[in-house]
């Protein structure tokens, strides 16, 4: 059960979304930047009160990435716009969406089911952040986690839609701060993103309906004493479809969190 407590750690907030260098981040290559940016306009994250979106999928194990077993086929996920006006442990307001996930991650593989609340931002053009935890990647490298939210919280971009996708976007950096860690090492952690692509995603619904899909991918790169220990490790995967929001979804997996693969199973709105 103290497993299941830790789902989602938003990270990759998800959940949001994170981060260490031991997190089991899937390493791909990164698209270069382009030089011209062609704004995306469409609405790819409605953010409702009241609508409500059910995903199927797996969960996948701390640190090593292993799909955990589901004989029963339990899991689900519900997630739910529950308000636009929540506090922010960093002050201020945001939107928290209700994550309600079920699922074998009890003792023995025992299902049980776990909510928390995650907290959305999204500004005037589009663009969101999800708030999510350095805690995982701090305590990796021996660096002090602090007693302020502020020391282990950030506000991380896990898509922005004005900067454009493929040949017409840009990448874009999430984070980017550097750490002293055990030893007095400096430990550098960026967060870099970008709407890598446009694809088909077929959904789980009962019509499997098919979607044009915005694929937004984020990814870290960690230095320590100036030498780059891990690049483009993948920390989140989202398909983003028009006035839906996301159909698809990744969050990787660290060293103290399950990882989530989730597809959209229904929709209420």
């Amino acid at each position: 059960m103290k497993r299941a407590h830790q789902l989602f750690a938003i990270g990759c907030v998800a959940v949001m979304m994170v981060l260490a260098l031991v997190l089991a981040g899937c390493e791909e290559d990164s698209t270069s930047p382009s030089t011209t940016i062609v704004p995306i306009t469409d609405n790819l994250f409605p953010l409702t009160v009241g609508n409500k979106f059910t995903y199927t999928g797996y969960a996948t194990a701390p640190g090593s990435g292993s799909q955990i077993p589901d004989p029963t086929g339990s899991y689900q996920t519900v997630w739910t716009i529950a308000s636009n006006v929540a506090p922010s442990p960093l002050g201020g307001v945001a939107t928290a969406i209700v994550d309600s996930t079920r699922g074998p991650f009890g003792p023995g593989g025992l299902v049980v089911t776990v909510a928390r609340t995650l907290l959305i931002r999204k500004d005037t053009t589009g663009d969101f952040d999800f708030l999510q935890t350095i805690g995982p990647f701090k305590r990796a490298f021996g660096i002090p986690t602090g007693t302020t939210a502020a020391d282990t919280l950030k506000w991380i971009a896990v898509a922005r839609p004005s900067q454009g996708v493929g040949a017409t976007g840009a990448n874009w950096t999430a984070f980017d701060s550097t750490f002293t860690g055990s030893g007095g090492a400096q430990v550098r952690l960026q967060i870099f993103g970008r709407i890598e692509t446009q694809e088909t995603i077929t959904d789980s619904t009962t019509t499997h309906t098919q979607h044009n899909a915005y694929r937004s991918r984020t990814w870290r790169r960690i230095t320590v004493n100036g030498t780059i220990v891990q690049d483009d490790a993948t920390t989140s995967r989202l398909h983003l479809v028009k006035d839906i929001g996301p159909v698809q979804v990744r969050i990787v997996e660290d060293t103290e969190n399950l990882g989530h693969f989730r597809v959209m199973k229904a929709k209420n709105f």
